[in-house]
């Protein structure tokens, strides 16, 4: 399952509830889906897409990028495989990190900054929850996304 741009340019991968959503979700624009999502779910989901939206958005702006725009360039795949058009892939999840292959003593390629693992286009980050990703490794993991 995907929600989202069909042409991300960053995706959050997930392992865990999928979002309740409405039959025709795939028809909803970025905005319209963004409302859904937020109306239909508890609070673990307005959680995800703020912090989602806090590590994408363009600029400090996140709260109208999560209701603007956040789901029409971006995208949340449940999925066990890294789009492949996708320039950034953002794990989040220690329980989803070994489905993608992320065994850390082991790959001299993946490095270490604080609770965040990276290499290359990936970032394996802690599940996305206010208590494990506070806004300092927030801007932790813009730094090794949106490097300057």
């Amino acid at each position: 399952m995907k929600i989202g741009s069909k042409k991300p340019q960053v995706v959050l991968y997930l392992n865990g509830d999928k979002p309740t959503l409405p039959n025709d979700y795939q028809h909803l624009r970025g905005a319209e889906l963004s409302q859904a999502i937020l109306l239909s779910n508890n609070n673990n989901w307005r959680k995800i897409l703020t912090l989602f939206a806090k590590l994408t958005a363009p600029d400090d702006d996140w709260r109208s990028y999560l209701h603007r725009h956040l789901l029409a360039e971006q995208q949340i795949s449940f999925n066990q495989e890294l789009l492949a058009t996708a320039s950034k892939h953002i794990i989040a999840g220690k329980s989803n990190w070994q489905r993608f292959g992320a065994y850390f003593q082991e790959d001299s390629a993946i490095h270490q900054r604080k609770r965040i693992y990276f290499s290359n286009n990936r970032l394996f980050t802690p599940y996305l929850d206010y208590r494990q990703f506070p806004n300092n490794l927030v801007a932790d993991c813009r730094q090794l996304l949106y490097p300057h």
